[in-house]
């Protein structure tokens, strides 16, 4: 036999194994999301999608045989399904078949349990329940949950050091690897223009393919983990809540890694160019869903496997926005060309995001000072304000409510004074962010003035007030936000039969909740 012949054999024959290998496999998921949890105000927007999600990706480019979705459901559901994984997974042992089983979820927890509504699942049940699955060679799980760092015990805002990458033999990796969105002691963090949280839109971003650092079109558990604390953490750096560090524990046997997704033949790439301090968002133009938002490098070429479409790609360099339209086909290669993207205004494309600066409503509270309505009290007075706010195209308006009280002495009396005021605010934004808005604009309104004293009663006058406001705005918590506002102009009204006119100012600290 020529060495041609024999070589051409073994190519074969290798390739008949490999196949084998991938046949002989069993993989099953259990995904979890739930919206709520313990306490019902504190409620998720987009855990239980997200879960919709990530089972859809498992099944296609995971290439798992049963994905067992539990969404809005309570503990007892959840032990169910992982009781139907245990025994589809027990019978494909006995059958000789390698198995693999992974476990995601998505929405509240704490230091000890999961939280699914009023129930809990405490954390040391589900370690439990994965370190005796006797049934899967490979266990993994994925937990996106305040303080889910409890499940691997990291406590502090560390990593844990990096492992190996190895193209993994199928048949020698065994063991459990537990992935978790933070540390012990983080919160968890949602976005709101991602649609989803920071990590679990990061991991399913990496299983697309942006996590493949070895570019040979499988993703492993080490590259995905690579790939999501690195992003996770660059995203989540400058939110006041703080950085989130995912963790991990793990504790596998055998050469090599675990593969979760590969790129499959129909599947089409959209190739990144190589860029330093460039963020890329990547859009599925029919869902309007935001597939990945990454950031290029210089040492690397980054790329997401997509089923083919039409996609909306925007650029975001540190003075400027640009962006394209892809109509990828299937088993495409595309790579983005940044001289071709068209620039986007910056108007035009806080509209693009979902709900622009915030959500189109917003409720407020505020305490602050302001100067005094008449001569003969203090110079500033403490006020109290109630807010409403409402999103139109590009502009906010904002309704007012605000009260004061004082009081002035006059030669041999003494009066008592309240002041309520109702104003209109027209607000354009000098600056967004995600996190931040400057805003700026006039403002009209009516101000009411109850004088009270023994020698007169009591009398009132209605007035009118104008000038301009100012609102810088911090996003504190996902729809919760931070307001300080300042307001100046002029205000006239009647007072003992006078007119009054005077020069007001205001400041004042509060609170908006968006929805």
């Amino acid at each position: 036999m020529s060495l041609r012949l024999l070589g051409a054999c073994l190519i074969l024959a290798l390739g008949q194994g490999a196949a084998r290998a991938q046949t002989q496999q069993a993989r099953v998921a259990v995904v979890v999301g739930n919206n709520l949890g313990h306490d019902p105000a504190r409620v998720l927007h987009f855990a239980e999608a997200e879960a919709g999600k990530l089972a859809s990706l498992l099944r296609g480019a995971g290439e798992f045989d049963n994905v067992i979705t539990v969404k809005g459901a309570r503990r007892e559901a959840v032990e169910e399904a992982l009781a139907a994984a245990r025994a589809q997974l027990d019978r494909a042992h006995a059958e000789g078949k390698r198995t693999l089983f992974l476990f995601y979820y998505s929405g509240h927890g704490d230091q000890e349990a999961l939280e699914l509504g009023s129930s809990r699942l405490p954390l040391r049940d589900l370690r439990s329940y994965l370190e005796q699955l006797s049934g899967a060679d490979v266990r993994v799980a994925f937990v996106d949950a305040c303080q889910s760092g409890a499940l691997t015990g990291v406590k502090g805002g560390r990593r844990a050091p990096g492992y190996e990458i190895h193209l993994a033999d199928p048949g020698s990796v065994k063991g459990m690897a537990i992935v978790t969105s933070s540390t012990a002691n983080e919160l968890s963090q949602e976005s709101d223009d991602l649609a989803g949280s920071f990590f679990t839109h990061n991991i399913m971003a990496g299983l697309r393919g942006a996590a493949d650092s070895s570019h040979d079109g499988q993703v492993t558990l080490g590259e995905v983990y690579q790939f999501a604390f690195r992003r996770t953490l660059a995203s989540t750096a400058a939110s006041l809540v703080g950085g989130q560090h995912p963790t991990y524990d793990y504790r596998m046997s055998g050469a090599g890694d675990v593969i979760l997704a590969r790129t499959r033949p129909n599947d089409a790439r959209l190739v990144f160019p190589r860029e330093t301090g460039v963020t890329y968002t990547v859009v599925h133009k029919g869902r309007g869903e935001v597939i990945a938002e990454l950031g290029s490098t210089s040492s690397e070429d980054v790329y997401l496997a997509l089923p083919a479409g039409e996609y909306r790609v925007v650029r975001r360099a540190l003075a400027s926005v640009s962006e394209t339209t892809f109509a990828l086909a299937a088993g495409s290669s595309t790579v983005i060309e940044t001289a071709t993207m068209a620039p986007v205004l910056a108007d035009a494309e806080n509209q693009r995001k979902k709900g622009g600066l915030w959500q189109p409503n917003s409720l407020g509270i505020h305490l602050g000072l302001q100067s005094s309505p008449v001569s003969g009290t203090g110079s500033l007075v403490g006020m109290a304000a109630l807010s409403y706010m409402r999103q139109i195209g590009g502009l906010a308006l904002r309704a007012r409510g605000d009260f004061s009280s004082s009081n002035a002495r006059f030669q041999d009396y003494q009066s008592s004074f309240l002041r309520a005021g109702l104003s209109l605010d027209a607000l354009w934004p000098l600056f967004w962010s995600d996190r931040f808005a400057l805003l700026l604009g006039p403002t009209v309104g009516v101000p009411i003035v109850r004088q009270h004293d023994v020698w007169h009663g009591s009398t009132y006058s209605v007035g009118l007030s104008y000038g301009g406001t100012a609102s810088a705005m911090v996003r504190s918590y996902r729809s919760t936000w931070l307001v300080l506002s300042a307001q100046g102009g002029g205000e006239v009204f009647r007072l003992d039969n006078q007119r009054v006119q005077r020069a007001t100012l205001g400041v004042s600290l509060g609170g908006l909740l968006a929805f």
